[in-house]
């Protein structure tokens, strides 16, 4: 059942004039949108029109533009729109109090996620129970013996433009197609992962990092622009084709 209040705020709308709670009243009636077992709803929706303007002042929808006549209020439009504005203007972030370790965490818990999501059913993710460097997720085919190990490398801000960098212990990279490391950046406005992740079997991540400290370490510079100089563009994919990635991948090995 429609209030009085809302009937008459329609009403008012489609007139696009001040109306007397009678001629609302009526017409609420005459459509077969009120429904009352009262006597007087002429009163009924004058009185609560009355109570509405007075309890409520400048922020109420409905003015009294004569004796028992209301129109809309102006200026309420005007207080929805800065709502809107404010609604829209607002903007989250995480908190700072989020380490590292939580940060790393999260993002391989998407990607886990991703996986599962878009793996129709057929790839099955491990996280290690053991801290073993360099292998932050196990990917399982179902119903065969292939695997997938998985080094994960995150960062969080809220420029998807930036440039992506990040260091790798060489030692915690094996020189096999059974291994791969994903490059994934969290975007702290969004509060999800960016809508593209870097997937580099293990191999050509060896073959084309830059050398640092001696070896020790592997470089990855990337930016989040496709460009011809960008040597990681090939390896640049949809987050939600990691599945299907991983799983071409599978086929090689």
């Amino acid at each position: 059942m429609n209030s009085f209040k809302e009937l008459a705020y329609q009403i008012l709308k489609e007139a696009g004039k001040p109306l007397h709670s009678k001629e609302i009243t009526k017409i609420a009636l005459d459509h077969g949108w009120l429904k009352t077992a009262g006597k007087t709803p002429e009163a009924t929706m004058n009185a609560q029109l009355v109570v509405d303007i007075n309890s409520k002042k400048d922020k109420s929808r409905f003015v009294k533009t004569a004796p028992s006549t209301f129109g809309l209020n102006p200026e309420y439009k005007e207080l929805q729109k800065v709502k809107e504005a404010e609604k829209e203007e607002k903007k989250y972030t995480i908190s700072k109090n989020v380490s590292s370790k939580q940060k790393g965490d999260i993002a391989e818990a998407r990607i886990a996620e991703l996986i599962t999501l878009y793996g129709d059913t057929t790839l099955s993710c491990y996280k290690p129970i053991s801290d073993d460097e360099g292998i932050d997720l196990i990917v399982k085919r179902k119903e065969s013996l292939k695997t997938m190990y998985i080094q994960i490398k995150s960062r969080f801000g809220d420029n998807p433009d930036d440039i992506f960098t990040a260091t790798v212990k060489a030692s915690s990279v094996v020189d096999r197609y059974s291994m791969a490391l994903i490059f994934c950046f969290f975007d702290t406005e969004q509060g999800d992962l960016w809508d593209y992740v870097w997937f580099v079997p293990a191999p050509d991540f060896l073959k084309m990092s830059n050398k640092l400290q001696g070896g020790r370490m592997l470089g990855f510079v990337a930016g989040r622009k496709r460009k011809e100089s960008n040597k990681w563009d090939e390896y640049l994919i949809n987050k939600r084709d990691l599945a299907n990635k991983i799983f071409n991948q599978m086929n090689r090995l």
